[in-house]
């Protein structure tokens, strides 16, 4: 007699260590830690996209570039090495252009203390408990709503010799020349004295909010102990203020080396005897008018790598001294 027997359909007994054993994404995902991250990538996405197309590929395309001699179009034409690199190191006895980097630093030791003993100036006078007192704060920032290349078309009327308004300075320096721009020991200067105003509204806001974090009770009880003003400004005001000075030295710093602008309004070209011929100038000379792509990539490479360099120096060094509340 033949029964009917049937096959009974196979009963999976993987337990949940076997599912994770055999799908180790799944459980990976399954991480809490993971999964924030995977949402926090997906949120940060735009912003990576951005930066991935105007910053990151851009700067190794130079750096493909600068390895290599580029044809009209900006293409590859033939491999060139280091050869860039010695050419604006001066390696090869030619200083040109450590001659104009080193132009670029002095107007940074021009622009930077000042910009920050002015910031600095104003936010302690805007700081004074007066009637009137956010009148003067709104001209202290005016700076900062105009660009700086309005701010150099300004500065050119007032260089000019037609408007006679900087003439009392040239008589005083006895300066041979018809403005402060047409000489090339004040050319740097005059440079500088238009950037500092152009970027005084920012030092300003920056310095104030500073100062205006400082707790009121630290000058209350410096007071009760009998400390004169130059005192708490000296003891209280400037080391809690260090992490904002740290910052605008940083900033200002990288802002000048990387000054273009208002030396190609003031001048149209090169200043007086090479006096204002600044590393960015070359730079953008050799792009655009030369058209040497690579030599030009390189260029800016390696002002990359100064100002990388530059900034961990400053916070290396700097950062000692920054008093963080």
């Amino acid at each position: 007699m033949v029964t009917d027997q049937r096959v009974a359909p196979e009963v999976s007994t993987m337990s949940a260590n076997d599912a994770g054993r055999a799908f180790p994404l799944r459980r990976i995902i399954a991480n809490q830690k993971v999964r924030d991250t995977l949402r926090a990538l997906i949120y940060f996405s735009p912003a990576l996209i951005i930066f991935a197309l105007f910053t990151y590929i851009p700067f190794f395309r130079a750096l493909f570039l600068s390895l290599n001699v580029t044809d009209n179009a900006g293409e590859p034409a033939r491999f060139n090495g280091l050869n860039y690199y010695i050419r604006i190191l001066g390696l090869d006895g030619r200083p040109q252009y450590m001659q104009s980097m080193l132009l670029s630093f002095q107007f940074a030791l021009m622009v930077v203390p000042l910009s920050i003993v002015f910031g600095l100036g104003l936010a302690m006078l805007a700081s004074v408990r007066l009637r009137f007192i956010h009148a003067f704060r709104t001209i202290f920032t005016s700076s900062i709503s105009v660009s700086l290349a309005s701010a150099s078309v300004i500065w050119v009327l007032i260089f000019s010799p037609a408007t006679k308004t900087t003439q009392w300075i040239i008589d005083l320096l006895r300066i041979n020349a018809p403005s402060l721009l047409g000489s090339a020991s004040t050319a740097m200067a005059a440079v500088a004295l238009v950037t500092i105003w152009s970027g005084l509204g920012f030092n300003f806001i920056i310095t104030l909010a500073g100062v205006q974090a400082i707790p009121q009770d630290l000058y209350e009880s410096a007071s009760i102990d009998g400390a004169s003003g130059w005192s708490s400004f000296r003891w209280i005001t400037l080391p809690l203020l260090s992490p904002t000075l740290l910052f605008l030295a940083v900033v200002n710093t990288i802002g000048s080396l990387q000054a273009f602008t208002q030396f190609q309004v003031l001048f149209r070209g090169e200043g007086p005897e090479g006096a204002t011929n600044v590393y960015t100038l070359l730079n953008f000379k050799e792009f655009w008018y030369d058209n040497r792509y690579g030599f030009a990539s390189a260029m800016a490479i390696v002002l990359f790598v100064v100002l990388l360099l530059l900034t961990l120096f400053q916070y290396g060094v700097l950062n000692r001294r920054v008093h963080y509340s």
